[in-house]
Order: structure tokens, then sequence, then C-alpha cells
């Protein structure tokens, strides 16, 4: 939830409770003073009928006027207050009130109903009549709950209307006040969200609070360190990755220099050897025959390892004729199944050699998972230099149009070596790496990194 609502919410609750407190207070004020006239009236009444009864012993009064609270009733009854006396056997001997204007202290139906459930009842007052010891019956004083709850309403009504007022006029005026105090916090919100997005140059400005700014400087150090951390990792991969690029070429050299050569040799020392043993030694022949096919096995399994190592159409052919028949051999292999195509656009031919190799490597693991796990019948390759912000970026991308892994492959080929080692390469290129499924369905890899490396 934003701040600003939960503020004017946690506000509108703390008034609707206060609300509710002086409300509370006002009925339990009108109550109490509903209760004491009712013990008023039971006290004034009562003695009145001891007087009466004290008469009537005297034989100064008659016993049938009995009983008589006429000057009390006259004087004492409020507006909606009645008073009652019942005989010993709980009869009712005689009753009186005073009467109230139901329209002017009218209430809401829902505010009498809750009044008259539960107050009014207590607001009862009882009193025993005796005289010299004997019971004569019971005085019971009690109030119309038209009139009570009508006048409890008039207490609170105006306190309602004023706090509906003040909630409003303090919440209009407690966002805007807000809002404009957490206007720094839009900043530093603004700012966490560029730094979450790889925006590492993101600083924040000084602020005048002082809890602010010393956010912004925890921010700004911060970010300055994660920008540092991540450049010395992103050089640190580059130079690890394209050490290992050095080391494959420079291995592949000199397999090739060495070990092909010597093979060569050796192929056509054992043709030679046969030739002359299908003239001169026939029973030999054979073992030649067979030693050539050894060193000719050789010769291929060593094309494959120098391949891998390091591609000599790379250096020989350039990049993007070694991935043209990287995307031929796949084609070749697949038979017709799956149909590879590359397509490239500007200049992406003349990239650093270690880069031209990061870049070969990444389509090669890519192509070698899409024929691998996709069940596809297409993959595109495409290879692009476009403009970007401060220099040109190459854009690489490998979609198909297949399946994709089944649920039991998935887990691994999304985490798996392969990717990783893309990742690796792709930081080394100080690019950014994204690989999962379309939303047409298929599968997608994108590579976008800038045509010049730190340490170029």
């Amino acid at each position: 939830m934003d701040l600003k609502w939960l503020l004017v919410r946690r506000i509108t609750l703390v008034a609707l409770a206060c609300f509710l407190t002086g409300a509370a207070v006002a009925l339990y004020v009108t109550a109490r003073e509903a209760k004491q006239q009712n013990l008023e009236l039971v006290e004034l009444a009562g003695r009145q009928l001891d007087l009466q009864l004290s008469r009537i012993d005297r034989s100064t009064d008659i016993p049938k006027r009995f009983p008589d609270w006429d000057l009390v009733t006259s004087y004492s009854l409020r507006p909606g207050q009645c008073v009652a006396y019942r005989g010993t056997d709980e009869t009712l001997q005689r009753s009186s009130c005073a009467g109230v204007d139901a329209a002017a202290t009218s209430a809401p139906w829902w505010f009498f109903e809750v009044y008259r459930s539960f107050i009014n009842d207590r607001l009862t007052a009882v009193r025993p009549l005796s005289y010299r010891g004997a019971n004569q019956g019971t005085i019971v004083a009690a109030h119309d709950p038209v009139a009570t709850a009508g006048q409890a309403w008039a207490t609170i009504a105006p306190l309602l209307g004023l706090s509906a007022a003040l909630v409003a006029a303090l919440c209009f005026v407690t966002y805007f006040v807000v809002d404009r105090a957490l206007l720094p916090a839009k900043d530093i919100l603004s700012g966490l969200n560029r730094l979450a997005g790889g925006d590492l140059a993101c600083r924040l400005p000084a602020f005048r609070l002082a809890e602010y700014n010393r956010i912004g400087e925890v921010f700004n150090a911060l970010a300055k360190d994660l920008s540092k951390a991540t450049s010395e990792r992103v050089e640190l991969a580059r130079r690890l990755v394209d050490t290992q690029e050095q080391e494959r070429r420079h291995i592949a050299r000199e397999l090739h220099d060495e070990i092909a050569q010597r093979l060569a040799a050796l192929n056509a020392l054992a043709a030679s050897i046969r030739t002359g043993a299908m003239r001169n030694a026939p029973g030999i022949a054979d073992e030649a025959r067979e030693l050539e096919k050894m060193a000719s096995d050789l010769m291929i399994s060593l094309r494959r390892t120098l391949t891998y190592l390091r591609p000599q159409e790379i250096d020989d052919l350039g990049l993007i004729q070694s991935l043209k028949a990287l995307v031929e051999q796949h084609n070749k292999d697949a038979q017709g199944r799956t149909n590879y195509s590359i397509k490239t656009a500007g200049d992406v031919e003349h990239l650093r050699a270690e880069t031209s190799a990061h870049v070969y490597r990444i389509v090669q693991e890519a192509l070698t998972n899409a024929s691998r796990h996709a069940n596809a019948r297409n993959v595109a390759v495409l290879l692009r230099k476009q403009a970007g912000i401060g220099q040109e970026r190459i854009h690489l991308s490998v979609v198909d149009d297949g399946a994709g892994p089944s649920p039991v492959d998935k887990p691994s080929i999304l985490s798996g070596a392969g990717l990783i080692g893309m990742r690796e390469r792709v930081v080394a290129l100080s690019g950014t790496f994204t690989a999962g499924p379309l939303p047409a369905g298929g599968f997608g890899l994108q590579v976008e990194f800038p045509t010049l490396q730190g340490g170029a």
C-alpha cells in the first residue's frame, strides 16, 4: 500500500476511535444523569408514600387514596420519565408518566434500537417500600427509550458532524503534507529501481533532511562499491575467458603443427609401405593397410579435437564464414528434420579474435542445445551490429519454434553447464544474457554486448 494512503487510513482510524470514545463518554454521561434522575424520583416517591402510610396509620388519611404521589410527580417527573408502584404480589397499582415530544427527540432507528437494547434497561431504579418492618410493595422509576435515546442522539449528533468534518480536513491536509514530505522517498525508490535494473551509475542527490541525506550517502557509497566490484568481476571474467581461448588456440596450433603433421607423415609412410608390400611382400600388406587406417582415424579424431579447441575457420575465414559452416553442419546432421538458418546485419566481422571466439562458442552451444532438446522445425540465428548509447553494440539471438525440453530435462537444461558457460562468456563481453521460453512458443536466447570491452 502507498505510504500516504496508509498514513491517511491510520489517521482516519485514530479519528474514528476518538469519535467512538467521545460518543461513549457522552452516552455514559447521559445514562448516568438518567439513572440519577430515576434514583432521585424513586427516593422522593418512597418518602411521599412513607409519609402517606404514616398518615393512614394515624387515621389522618384514608387507605383508598394510597398511593398518592401527585405532589412528587407534578414537579419531579422529567420528560419521558415514568414511576410505577407494584404491590406485594407484583401487580401494578399505579403509574405516572411525563409526556415527551417524539418528533423533537427523534433518533435514527439503528441508534434507537442499540440504545434500547444495551443501555435503557440499565437506567431503571427500584426502591422497596416498607412500613414498620412490613413490605408494602416496590417503587420503580424508568425512562421511555424514545426520550433517552433522543437526548443521547442530540448530544452525539453534533459531535458526529464535527468529527466527520475534522477527519476529512485532517486527511486532506495529511495527504498533501505527507506527499510533500515523502518526495525524497520517491527519488530514493526510483534510484533503487534503477539500481535493481542494472544502472550502476545511478546516484542520489543531496537531501535537506538528515535522515534522507544519510540514506542517499549510503546508497551512493553502495552503488559505487557495487559498480567497482562488478567492473572488477567483469574484467576478471574477461581475462580468464580470454586466457582460456588463447590457451586453446595455442594448444590447437601446437597440435596442428606437430601432431597433425606427424600423423600425416605416418599416414603417407603407411601408404607407401602398403604399396611396396603388395609387390614385394604381400603378407604384410594387410598390416600396412591397418596402420594406414589407424593413422587416418587419428587424423579425423585430431581434427575434431582441434575444432573443439579452436575452429580453424575463425582465424582463416573469419567469424561469419565459421558460423555459416557451423549452421551448415547442423543442417547436414539434422537431415531435414530441422532447418537451421543464420542472418547477419552490419559489420560484425571485424571483432577481436577473443570476442569472435566467444560469439562462436555461444552460438555453438545454443545450436547444440536446440538440436538435442528443442524438437523444433526451425532454428534461426541472428547476429547484427546496432547503434547504442555511446558506442555500437552487438546483438545475438538464437530462436527456435520447438516444444522445448521435457519437464524432466528442463531444470538441468536451464541451469546446466552449457548455459553457465554462455553466461560467463557474456559477462566477459560486458553484456547482458537472457534465455527462456517465448510467449508465442519455442525457446529464445538473447545476448547483447558492446563492440569494445574493457582491456580491449
